[in-house]
């Protein structure tokens, strides 16, 4: 079908006044009705807005409908549905079309009454023993955009073949403006409210590693926490209370949700711009870590105060291997069935601590779900996961949740800032000891974007260079190709097999230790390159980056 086929769709549908009139305003924007956004392991995800190739109404219900034909041809229909919803404008609404759908096609839901966090909706399918779980969200992204994120029986998200079967009865689908609704209240939606809160915070006390310690002084912990306007406030404020820290401060600007997200650039904790009311607030209450959670809290991000006064913000990375030291150091035995996950882009630093105590470590692609799927591979073994986690602000401590959890990691960093003040330091300082003990390492992240119409096939075509000329830079040792499944020695030319799914991704190993990793987008023009290095120093380190980095970026010019 043509852009115009889609268009036509809607020129012919039964759309109110308000649709109709909007439908004449932005007919000629071609990009709008070229075919339907694509719904992969993560779901769908794209700008709201009138068009098949938008997030609204229609568009929901026929996501809806095509994982409910999925729900009902694997014998979901009595298990149900869970469907929570973040703060972004109209996600409440694209919940209730989703549960209208579902329920017209005879299948139990479990609807969310609030605003909740994607960490919830993953315990929340495993607590009602749901066939799936649904998260009306687009995570970090700016305010135009919302998705519609599936998770399986295991409160993960769906598997590519989960996702392709939903596909295919997406594809069946003929007609978006005539899919079959159940309105709202009926017998087979039943809500969700605070018990499952409670539930949640019962199950979030399996995170502290040190009671004593936060009960005696959890007071002593100066905390600024900023949700950026999402859904992360009440449990996070609820989750730190009850466990013993009464010193934090909401900041109010940013306390309340609002989907249009008003006081920030973008409403990603990974960015220094979403820190700025905080650090202000914080300065005035001398807080110790400044917390700031994304609109649907999976993600964390966390700001310690230093020596001059001011706030420096760790990188995933840094809290990563923070994170998993201190559970490390808390636990009284230590076995080689204890087993840390992280991806391959994530830096070395948490392997290297893995190594050190002798605990297994085990690397996925790229994205949490692959982290939840080893958690459930591992579930009837001796294995026992302590931590998981990715550079991009995600962390998972305890498995009740399957995907990245800014509650129980806001918890945990909270307990461990606790811990080092006691002990006469800071989360700082404790990074430095590490670096010191294991080389400083720096990681970077640059991501490059080709708007024009042919930008995928130039990426692509990048790509496919780098793959055949792998020695463009003469201090490669070593490449990965998760394409092909093969890791090449360029100094022996000695192949062995990568045992992980095929992706499009390149790593590259040079001399120093340093790596770098090119990872393009399977839907869109963009390109990530990591990057990491490693020295004894950490202006060597520094020296290191800034000198990688500008080689291999020029390669892109």
């Amino acid at each position: 079908m043509t852009w115009q086929n889609y268009l036509n769709a809607w020129k012919n549908a039964d759309l109110s006044d308000e649709w109709r009139s909007e439908l004449k305003r932005v007919e000629h924007e071609q990009e709008r009705f070229e075919g339907y956004l694509t719904f992969g392991t993560g779901g769908m995800r794209g700008k709201m807005g009138l068009g098949s190739n938008r997030i609204n109404l229609f568009t929901i219900r026929r996501v809806a409908s095509g994982l409910g034909e999925y729900v009902a041809a694997n014998g979901g229909k009595e298990k149900g549905v869970a469907i929570f919803y973040d703060s972004r404008n109209n996600s409440d609404v694209f919940a209730a079309e989703t549960a209208k759908v579902l329920s017209a096609l005879g299948i139990r839901v479990y609807l969310s009454d609030t605003i909740r966090p994607t960490p919830a909706l993953s315990f929340c399918v495993r607590e009602t023993k749901s066939f799936a779980g649904v998260v009306i969200t687009a995570s970090h992204n700016p305010s135009i955009y919302n998705g519609f994120k599936v998770y399986d029986e295991n409160g993960c998200q769906i598997t590519l073949g989960a996702a392709q079967e939903i596909t295919s009865y997406l594809n069946k689908i003929t007609d978006i403006f005539r899919i079959p609704v159940r309105e709202l209240p009926n017998l087979l939606v039943t809500t969700i409210g605070k018990e499952m809160d409670d539930a949640y915070l019962q199950a979030l006390t399996k995170v502290i590693s040190r009671p004593e310690l936060v009960a005696d002084y959890g007071n002593e912990l100066g905390i600024c926490y900023t949700p950026l306007h999402g859904a992360g406030k009440e449990l996070v404020m609820r989750g730190l209370a009850e466990n013993g820290f009464s010193n934090t401060l909401l900041v109010q600007e940013q306390s309340e949700p609002d989907g249009d997200f008003p006081t920030v650039v973008s409403p990603n904790p990974e960015e220094e711009n979403s820190f700025e009311l905080a650090k202000l607030q914080a300065q005035k209450m001398q807080a110790d870590i400044i917390l700031a959670t994304d609109p649907d809290a999976d993600r964390l991000g966390v700001a310690v105060l230093t020596n001059q006064n001011e706030y420096q913000i760790l990188t995933g990375n840094q809290l990563g291997a923070l994170l998993l030291d201190y559970i490390l150091s808390a636990k009284e035995f230590v076995t080689k069935e204890d087993t840390m996950i992280n991806t391959i882009v994530t830096g070395d630093l948490g392997g290297k601590i893995a190594s050190q105590f002798g605990i297994l470590h085990v690397q996925t692609l790229t994205g949490f779900k692959f982290i939840g799927e080893k958690i459930a591979e591992m579930e009837g073994t001796q294995a026992n996961f302590i931590f998981g986690y990715e550079e991009s602000y995600g962390y998972l401590i305890a498995p009740f949740v399957r995907d990245k959890d800014a509650v129980q990691a806001a918890l945990l960093t909270a307990e461990m800032a606790l811990f080092y003040k006691k002990e006469g330091t800071t989360l700082l300082g404790k990074l430095t000891s590490l670096y010191e003990q294991f080389g400083y390492h720096k990681e970077y992240l640059h991501t490059i974007t080709l708007e024009n119409n042919d930008g995928a096939a130039k990426m692509n075509q990048m790509i496919d260079n780098l793959r055949k000329a792998p020695h463009f830079l003469p201090e490669i040792v070593a490449v990965e190709d998760f394409l092909t499944s093969e890791r090449t020695n360029l100094l022996t030319k000695e192949i062995t097999n990568i045992e992980l799914p095929q992706e499009n991704v390149l790593k590259f190993y040079l001399k120093d230790k340093s790596w770098f990793a090119v990872r393009p987008s399977g839907t869109e023009p963009k390109c990530k390159i990591y990057f990491q290095t490693i020295a004894e120093t950490e202006e060597n380190s520094e020296k290191a980056m800034n000198d990688l980095k500008e080689r291999v970026l020029a390669v892109w010019d």
